[in-house]
């Protein structure tokens, strides 16, 4: 019997109690200073997925709830420093939160918190894992524009630095014909630069600002990509890159113009950047595919990942050139926005293929 003299019930009883709660609930009894699980709830059970009949005892449920160790002994330890606490009071109730792995693998966020009634131990578990999810990504995203905004700080103020030194040496040195072109020369490319970098800080804003307003039309991808390729074709003859445009498969797609063509520009510029001199750019197309395939370096798959994962840093090209630092992070913010997918295939010093993959059914 349970609950004291006044308010007896029997286990048959308190489990069927237990059972018509909402949450998974784990009740144990503390005899001769052990704890012996009685059971688990039904919600326990159907929710988290292990049954009594596979655990035996705590240590068991702890490396299946917790199966990274480091992860486990942080957990252990914290809920020790909490139980001793309430030991120490004599009263209250453990609390805390921790991402449990259920028997399904899934791993999801729960709030537990344990009671003590006479002898038992009563155990609770509160499935927060939307708000925990929902706080990861506002974390994130916070920290990403943090650092965002340190890039572009840095890379505004080097640009612009560049010119108007630039420009103080052509003003008050006597210089030759020669001497002038090149200065001009190097004006244009910083220009460029300059005109790129304000370009996608200025949808970066946008995109942040939530004040990005989608505009469909029939994509006509022959002008778009010639359009790409106007801006950036003195920086890749320069390096003696060719580039193949074979994009008849394409069907019929309709998007937004405007974001599209901040995509493939910042996807033509990043393959530019990271081939070598005399390699190869080739733009081809499915039906409902654009892919931007380059001779460059390639990249590692930690590097991939950490691109989708939006926590990517740039690199200097293979002729030296800067990064915006948030090119290919901006593409893949924006390709949500218009229902595409971004998927990136690279090899280490073979090169790599970036796909715009559109979904056929909102095109």
């Amino acid at each position: 019997m349970y609950l004291g003299k006044n308010g007896d019930i029997s286990r048959i009883e308190l489990k069927k109690l237990i059972d018509f709660l909402p949450y998974p609930i784990i009740v144990s009894e503390n005899t001769d200073g052990e704890s012996k699980y009685l059971f688990f709830n039904k919600n326990f059970t159907n929710k988290i997925g292990y049954d009594l009949s596979e655990i035996e005892n705590r240590d068991e449920l702890s490396r299946l709830f917790y199966p990274d160790e480091a992860y486990r002994e942080k957990i252990i330890k914290e809920w020790n420093a909490k139980a001793e606490l309430v030991k120490n009071n004599e009263k209250g109730f453990i609390k805390m939160k921790a991402k449990i792995t259920c028997k399904s693998g899934e791993k999801k966020w729960y709030e537990i918190k344990a009671s003590l009634v006479n002898d038992l131990n009563i155990v609770t578990f509160v499935n927060i894992n939307s708000d925990m999810i929902l706080q990861e990504r506002l974390k994130k995203k916070n920290l990403n524009n943090d650092r965002m905004l340190s890039i572009l700080g840095h890379d505004l103020r080097s640009p612009i630095a560049n010119l108007i030194s630039i420009s103080s040496m052509g003003e008050q040195s006597e210089i030759s014909q020669e001497e002038f072109i090149a200065l001009m020369q190097i004006i244009k490319e910083e220009s460029v630069e300059v005109l790129q970098l304000l370009d996608t800080t200025f949808n970066w804003a946008k995109l942040n600002f939530n004040t990005i307003q989608l505009k469909e039309t029939l994509i006509d991808f022959k002008a778009l990509i010639n359009d790409v390729l106007k801006v950036y074709k003195s920086t890749y003859e320069n390096k003696g890159i060719a580039v193949t445009v074979d994009i008849e498969k394409i069907g019929s797609i309709e998007n937004d113009l405007e974001i599209l063509t901040i995509i493939v520009r910042n996807l033509i510029s990043n393959a530019i950047k990271f081939t070598s001199k005399n390699g190869l750019i080739a733009i081809s197309a499915e039906e409902n595919e654009l892919i931007i395939t380059d001779s460059g370096v390639g990249m590692t798959e930690e590097m991939v990942d950490s691109i989708l994962d939006l926590n990517y840093s740039t690199r200097r090209g293979t002729d030296n050139e800067k990064g915006v630092g948030i090119g290919l992070q901006l593409a893949l913010s924006l390709a949500e926005k218009i229902n595409c997918r971004l998927v990136i295939n690279s090899e280490v010093s073979k090169g790599t293929s970036v796909s715009i993959l559109f979904d056929s059914e909102e095109n």
